[in-house]
């Protein structure tokens, strides 16, 4: 067993069947939790969870969880640490755990989360002035699609804005992908085809560097893509 750490808590709402997709694509065995590169994920929601979400690591969540309910999101004290429920998704702190299941292929850990949300303002209030995520970065990609980036300790997330005049400001924000890292993404992407499953091309990715495939796998309940960074 490992040592019992507060880690960031990817928390993916998608069907128990799921964990055997997850399984192929880490290249270890079907499990509920997975821990690689410091950050873990829940393949599955818990009960507690009641849907999608993240809990950071905090030195101590207890106290974090306090200074958050001053913010005004109220949490509940559940055996993963403190969560509450925040336009869709489950957020709050994590409390320290046994590590989960890690892989044995050359994903090497989480690279991002992606989140969607309708309401700019909502979400920035939500992860930097209540979870303390830095906003690193707000564009508008020259086809039209509104990001922003976000950045806690190890753990980045991308935010899709939805916006348009059919867009309700009021609607859910949701945990919408993951991006896994991969040491290899010709090996993974090789890997993953001899296992049967879809691949996109591996292709030069958006951030300087990096390449990136598609991982086209219905099975995993979630979009997913893996990432290398040369």
């Amino acid at each position: 067993m490992g040592t019992a750490e507060a880690r960031d808590l990817v928390i993916l709402d998608v069907p128990a069947e799921a964990r055997d997709a997850h399984a192929r694509l880490l290249g270890t065995e079907a499990a509920a939790r997975y821990t690689a590169g410091g950050i873990d994920v829940a393949v599955g929601a818990p009960s507690w969870a009641e849907g999608p979400g993240l809990l950071v690591a905090a030195d101590d969540a207890a106290a974090a969880a306090t200074l958050v309910e001053r913010r005004g999101l109220p949490l509940t004290a559940v055996e993963a640490g403190f969560v509450g429920a925040a336009a869709g998704l489950a957020l709050g702190f994590a409390a320290p755990a046994e590590p989960g299941t890690e892989p044995r292929a050359e994903i090497t850990g989480v690279d991002h989360v992606v989140l969607t949300s309708p309401n700019r303002d909502r979400i920035i209030a939500t992860l930097s002035g209540r979870l303390d995520f830095d906003l690193r970065l707000d564009r508008v990609q020259s086809w039209g699609v509104h990001q922003l980036f976000f950045r806690r300790g190890d753990l980045l997330v991308e935010v899709i804005l939805q916006e348009g005049d059919g867009v309700d400001p009021t609607g859910p924000d949701a945990l919408w992908g993951l991006a896994w890292r991969t040491v290899d993404a010709d090996a993974t992407h090789a890997r993953l085809t001899d296992h049967g499953i879809t691949m996109g091309d591996v292709r030069r990715g958006a951030k300087p560097g990096t390449r990136v495939a598609t991982v086209k796998d219905p099975a995993l309940g979630v979009p997913t893509i893996v990432i290398e960074q040369r």
